[in-house]
């Protein structure tokens, strides 16, 4: 068969949960199946490891500048010209939309990594917002089968949407490469490279109101003498002015709460094996990739009990009201102060991540 794949999220400059999530099952599925050949359609170059039976799909006029609405008009016009000339049978729908006009025989499998557009539109830039309100619903009522990346999301969309549970696929994303690093050499190495302190906890999102950073901001204005250092690992993203108000409100420095910014991929795995501890109170998740990454690098977590996140916890870490402050500061302390309750968490934690793999999920694709 012929598939293609609305390949911009490979073309990103920053790597984060929907271009992780795509790169690693592309990446298992051209290792594994060489019956079929992939088309990558995208305005914009990009690079893909183990390419295989696989064929990229470019703007002749690409630049290096890589806009989301760019890539989507050329997708729907000069790339569908592309996939008629290339005998398509099967196009994968890799950010939630599918283009008018694929020839009438293309079977259409689009992913859905969250509704929420749906739950929290408030939270979402303006461009994003009209995006999902025009093309998303339309994608799912079209959609000859949907894959989702949790239970949460699927049940949402038999409740909210009405797709029927048997035109949903679940296929988990993993967290790869991620594994127990020294612990004091991991955290020398961020403290030498970012200006941390040695003793950190982290967390890891985009800054933007769905992730809930007050909340930390309002905990750690609490735990000030207590030695505690909160790093947050992520780009600046929208909406977010009133958490740095807050941030400022408080009277927080960098020694209560460091803002790293985007901290590059080959420095995430010490990132998370040197943290003490692991917290995540996100309103909203369509699985919560940070969560299971942190744990596979040996460290505990602490989240919120919110939509998909106790999926990806499981028992191994604490579940708590995302806006429980008073719940959270005593948890914190509560994992800090206990060896053994660290041990526990870090040993079972370890075994949660050994459920999720790359090559089963990519087998199921």
């Amino acid at each position: 068969m012929n598939i293609a794949i609305d390949a911009f999220p490979l073309a990103t400059r920053t790597a984060s949960g929907i271009p992780n999530y795509v790169r690693n099952i592309l990446f298992h599925l051209m290792h594994n199946d060489r019956g079929n050949n992939y088309f990558l359609y995208c305005r914009n170059p990009f690079q893909l490891e183990n390419q295989g039976s696989c064929y990229t799909r470019f703007s002749k006029n690409a630049t290096e500048k890589t806009t989301s609405y760019g890539n989507t008009l050329w997708l729907f016009t000069e790339g569908v010209r592309l996939m008629k000339k290339d005998g398509i049978d099967i196009f994968w729908g890799t950010r939630q939309m599918l283009p008018p006009y694929l020839p009438g025989k293309t079977k259409k499998i689009l992913v859905v990594y969250d509704l929420v557009w749906h739950y929290f539109p408030e939270t979402m830039e303006h461009y994003n917002r009209m995006i999902a309100k025009f093309l998303f619903k339309r994608a799912i009522r079209e959609a000859d089968h949907i894959v989702t990346i949790s239970e949460a999301t699927a049940s949402s969309l038999v409740e909210i949407v009405g797709v029927p549970r048997e035109k949903v696929s679940l296929i988990y994303p993993a967290a790869g490469a991620y594994a127990r690093l020294a612990k004091n050499d991991s955290s020398d190495y961020i403290a030498d490279k970012y200006g941390a302190g040695r003793d950190y906890i982290l967390t890891v999102s985009t800054v933007e109101p769905r992730k809930n950073l007050k909340t930390l901001l309002r905990v750690f204005s609490e735990l000030k003498g207590e030695g505690l250092q909160l790093l947050v690992a992520g780009a600046s993203g929208w909406k977010n002015s009133f958490i740095y108000q807050e941030y400022e409100r408080l009277g927080l420095t960098e020694r209560d709460v460091k803002f790293l910014g985007y901290v590059p991929d080959e420095d995430m795995n010490r990132l998370y094996s040197g943290a003490q501890l692991f917290v995540f109170p996100s309103i909203y998740e369509g699985f919560g990739m940070p969560v299971l990454e942190a744990m596979a690098s040996g460290t505990p977590v602490i989240v919120s009990n919110a939509s998909s996140l106790p999926e990806v916890a499981g028992d191994s870490g604490i579940l708590l009201d995302p806006h429980d402050e008073k719940g959270w500061k005593e948890a914190i302390i509560k994992v800090i102060s206990g060896r053994d309750l660290q041990k526990k968490m870090i040993r079972e934690g370890l075994e949660r991540v050994k459920l999720f793999s790359w090559d089963e999920s990519a087998l199921k694709m």
